[in-house]
């Protein structure tokens, strides 16, 4: 007998999955998978007993699909796997396009049979239940690719000077700023830049009305609003003029309601009119 039987495959696996573990084995001729029972099982075939016997010690407990943990478990068949062949001259040749099956007198083999004394192959396997490693993933598929030249980062803007603020009406320390003293032409572009790039910036909102322009920044948390509020008070954008900004904490913090039916406007010590609100 040179057929292995096989058990522990993964209900959904396919045929050409089994061939394509097989077909590396020296010897291996053909194969099928039998789906009748409850679990399916399958079949190989091999040109040798030895080397059946060979696949068979090779596959033991070896790990067919890790994510269904299926571990296979490899008996020699009762039969040799009989290959249904098509109309060819040569009696050995198969058709592998036809489906293989079982059963059949398996009394004349078309196969010719190894001597007694046939050598065992050499060991080209590892232990049983040995799974190769995987090699680094590799996603150019090991094709050279020029390397993509990145962007040179936009510098983040400086101010250009620092000018004294009064700022005697704050409020308590929260992790929100109210931004004042932005010029008509303030970029907001300009204005993102410099606050983002503060440990702690979590997010920006700018609103614009006809006469000035104010600024609402959240941070991550209280110590590193207090940060900014020291660090760039009275700081000077270029594009703001040679006015310095007055920095205060927001009445409420970033997103914050005042009560269940009125949304939070900017607060009146902030000096930003009562109708702007913010979310």
């Amino acid at each position: 007998v040179r057929t292995i039987f096989i058990t522990g495959l993964p209900e959904d696996v396919k045929e050409r999955e089994l061939q394509n573990l097989l077909r590396w084995l020296p010897g291996y001729e053909a194969s099928q998978v039998n789906y009748k029972g409850e679990k399916p099982m399958g079949f190989a075939l091999f040109s040798g007993a030895q080397l059946a016997i060979a696949a068979k010690d090779a596959l033991q407990e070896m790990v067919f699909d890790a994510e269904s943990k299926s571990v296979l478990h490899i008996e020699m068949a009762k039969k040799n796997l009989f290959v249904k062949r098509g109309i060819v001259a040569d009696s050995n040749s198969y058709d592998q396009s036809k489906r293989l099956r079982t059963g059949g007198d398996y009394s004349h083999s078309a196969y010719t049979t190894p001597p007694p004394f046939h050598p065992p192959p050499a060991p080209v396997w590892g232990p049983h239940g040995y799974l190769s490693p995987t090699p680094p993933y590799d996603p150019y598929g090991g094709y050279p690719v020029p390397p993509v030249p990145m962007p040179t980062p936009t510098p983040v803007p400086a101010p250009s000077s620092y000018v004294p603020v009064q700022n005697t009406k704050d409020n308590p320390p929260c992790n929100t700023l109210f931004i004042g003293n932005l010029g008509e032409n303030i970029n907001e572009e300009e204005l993102r830049g410099l606050f983002s790039a503060q440990p702690g910036f979590k997010q920006m909102k700018i609103l614009r009305q006809e006469r000035h322009t104010v600024c609402f920044i959240e941070f991550e948390d209280v110590n590193s609003a207090s940060n900014v509020h020291h660090s760039l008070q009275g700081a000077v954008i270029p594009s703001s003029g040679s006015i310095g900004m007055r920095i205060q904490y927001s009445k409420n913090p970033f997103g914050k309601r005042k009560d269940s039916n009125h949304p939070i406007a900017s607060p009146g010590a902030n000096g930003a009119p009562p109708a702007m609100t913010y979310q």
